[in-house]
């Protein structure tokens, strides 16, 4: 039971995964290919092989690409060698990714299913000729989370020809290989991570995120609090003391007056602090507030949800809206939290694929049944975040084939930062946009969810949030 235990604590606390990567802490890589149809292809370590063109029973999904309005452009005159970042490419494409695969933290269990799903789509871009005569060759290389690890990983994507890196984890992680990657000038797309930083296009220009930033996600919950409690509400803060709760925090003080909350609590829980959180959560419930915003990390989102359902359970009559991160709303967390997470909101601009009403959607079924022919239907609810992040990758690269200068380096990064996209396991009303500097965030859209512990499930509240779209 220890050992259970232990291994539980260790795979949520890596389980921050898809949505925070906000963490840091071998040689050890893991470097594959996409799988072909109907079978798994992990690579020996250290070797990328192309992915291999097959056919597929799965829907072809329509595109849904719109170039926009030539307006940004990259300036190669500061990249170290401007005619490689210009150079045509032709034949094969590289893409290359930084995980982690491997490490004392589980993550294997973690951060494995993301991979598989970002692997997947790049096999199945190939398979549906989505890149025309363009092969992908795709592979992913291991940094056990730890931000130390990650230049090495890239260094040795590099050297093996990536060309463009998509859906590098983790914020510090994808921060200690930001200044590399521009230097060089190669791509750094899509890092699965909601920072700030990564709207600062003129210092990064070759650098950019995937997910809703933090502090956009805040101010969601900030609106949808003021639409539950139209006359006004009380509210306790409570997040991890680190620059990842704070951004939190910040965003949401400063809507908090305008939308009549007041915010009666603020405590915090240091990141590397897995004991429940009691004498915080006693603090907030001696102020009986209308509302919690809560922003704990890892099996921090656990014994946080244990210890407020514990408090809950000796004041009879106090029942506060719960809203947690989205980066605790993952199957692994919630499932581990069990009946303590019933009832709380959270957020997700992706199709719930395990809910049963999904199940006919065209997207859902291609998704469901390409997984299923790689024999990864166990880990595909957590997959769609690895093979939501390569499929809008492939659209970005897509649409650089298409443009005037052809498909290059400088091409791609001009295609990711003049882009307009409907994602396929997108909720409805989700559109992915950018603009170069006037709008340098794809994602600032989000569904509220409240979720069903025993069904397993979130159901929507209210609309889709998109006033916080630049």
């Amino acid at each position: 039971m220890r050992r259970k235990s232990a291994r539980l604590l260790a795979v949520l606390t890596a389980g921050t995964m898809l949505i925070a990567a906000c963490s840091s802490d071998s040689d050890n890589t893991d470097s594959t290919t996409a799988a072909t149809t109907g079978e798994t292809t992990a690579a020996t370590t250290g070797e990328t092989t192309a992915a291999t063109t097959g056919d597929t029973t799965a829907e072809t999904v329509v595109e849904t690409t719109e170039p926009a309005a030539a307006g940004w452009a990259v300036n190669t005159d500061d990249c170290i060698d401007p005619a490689a970042a210009e150079e045509i490419i032709e034949g094969t494409i590289k893409i290359g990714s930084v995980m982690p695969l491997t490490g004392d933290s589980s993550a294997d269990e973690a951060f494995a299913p993301v991979k598989d799903g970002w692997l997947a789509y790049m096999d199945y871009a190939n398979e549906q000729g989505l890149l025309g005569d363009i092969t992908i060759e795709a592979s992913v290389e291991d940094d056990q989370y730890s931000k130390d690890l990650t230049p090495g990983a890239v260094s040795k994507g590099i050297d093996n020809g990536v060309q463009v890196f998509s859906g590098i984890i983790g914020s510090p992680n994808s921060l200690a290989v930001r200044d590399t990657l521009n230097e060089e000038c190669i791509p750094q797309l899509n890092n699965l991570t909601g920072s700030p930083e990564w709207g600062k296009v003129t210092e990064y220009p070759w650098t950019t995120g995937q997910l809703v930033p933090y502090g956009t996600e805040s101010k969601v919950y900030a609106k949808q609090i003021a639409e539950l409690y139209p006359d006004g509400a009380t509210v306790a803060l409570f997040y991890v003391n680190s620059e990842f709760g704070q951004v939190y925090a910040d965003a949401f003080k400063e809507l908090a007056g305008e939308y009549g909350l007041e915010i009666v609590d603020e405590q915090t829980l240091e990141a590397t602090d897995t004991a429940p959180p009691t004498s915080q959560i006693t603090s907030i419930a001696d102020k009986a507030p209308d509302v919690i915003m809560a922003v704990p990390l890892g099996i921090g989102c656990v014994t946080f949800l244990g210890a407020l359902a514990e408090k809950k359970a000796q004041n009879t009559g106090w029942t506060p809206a719960t809203f947690i991160t989205n980066t605790c709303a993952s199957s692994l967390i919630l499932s581990a939290a069990g009946a303590a997470a019933d009832g709380i909101y959270t957020s997700n601009n992706l199709i719930d694929i395990t809910d049963p009403a999904n199940a006919t959607v065209p997207a859902v079924v291609t998704y469901v049944d390409y997984m299923a022919s790689i024999g990864k239907s166990d880990i595909a609810s957590t997959a769609t975040a690895g093979w939501a992040t390569a499929e809008n990758t492939v659209a970005v690269i897509k649409q650089a084939m298409e443009s005037p200068e052809g498909l290059s380096r400088a091409s791609i990064i001009n295609a990711a930062r003049n882009f307009t996209y409907t994602p396929a396991l997108g909720r409805p009303g989700v559109e992915l946009k950018s603009l170069g500097e006037d709008d340098p965030f794809l994602a600032e859209s989000l569904q509220v969810l409240q979720y069903d512990a025993d069904a397993k499930t979130f159901t929507s509240i209210g609309e889709l949030i998109t006033e916080f779209e630049t």
